[in-house]
């Protein structure tokens, strides 16, 4: 899909979908309210308002590879400024770090051979080293379920997040999207383990 093939879906939503949908984009113009900060890896196979069936308007969303926040203060830059404006200005509700299957990311961090010339890249899955030494194996699910936890404890630094989570109204929670079946786990503090998605359960 070149570049063509983007502008034409553009022209497809200026003649199709904005034109029954009219009220909505211009209500939405007017400001955003979203109910999450939702931090997910920058792989082209997620989209987040197509999984969680979300409307514009509704979701924050920070895309970065291997769905990485860097403590703070370390790498201060547009993820933590993302999340400063989300949690701190807009007052999301809740903050999603979702991790999924089969990431290139995690492929890295296990194999950081395969990106040493990638200085930038290499840098970046410094952030994710803390997952497979917590992980105790070089098992890829196994890291990834770590990451997502360890971004987790890592948001927790952040003054912005630290602060909602005294006053106790910021949820925390922690994804992993299986792409090849389509389903979502979530992370369960009682059990201590991903599940099956559903209803309202928060790490914090």
């Amino acid at each position: 899909m070149g570049v063509d093939r983007i502008l034409s879906g553009v022209s497809q939503f200026q003649k199709d979908v904005y034109p029954k949908n009219r009220g909505f984009f211009e209500r939405l113009a007017l400001g955003q309210r979203p109910e999450a900060l939702f931090i997910t890896c920058a792989d082209s196979r997620i989209d987040p308002c197509l999984l969680t069936q979300s409307k514009p308007g509704e979701l924050f969303i920070c895309r970065v590879i291997g769905n990485i926040v860097p403590p703070y203060p370390d790498a201060v830059g547009g993820v933590s400024a993302t999340i400063e404006y989300a949690v701190g200005v807009l007052g999301v509700a809740d903050v999603i770090v979702c991790g999924h299957t089969d990431c290139g990311v995690m492929k890295g961090v296990l194999n950081p051979e395969a990106v040493a010339e990638l200085p930038s890249v290499s840098a970046w899955l410094h952030y994710a080293q803390p997952a497979r030494a917590a992980a105790g194996a070089d098992e890829i699910m196994a890291v990834t379920e770590q990451n997502v936890l360890q971004q987790i404890e890592n948001l927790r630094t952040h003054p912005s997040v630290k602060q909602r989570l005294s006053d106790g109204d910021l949820g925390l929670h922690g994804w992993v999207y299986h792409i090849g079946e389509g389903k979502m786990q979530s992370y369960d503090r009682d059990t201590q383990r991903f599940v099956p998605a559903q209803g309202k359960a928060a790490v914090r």
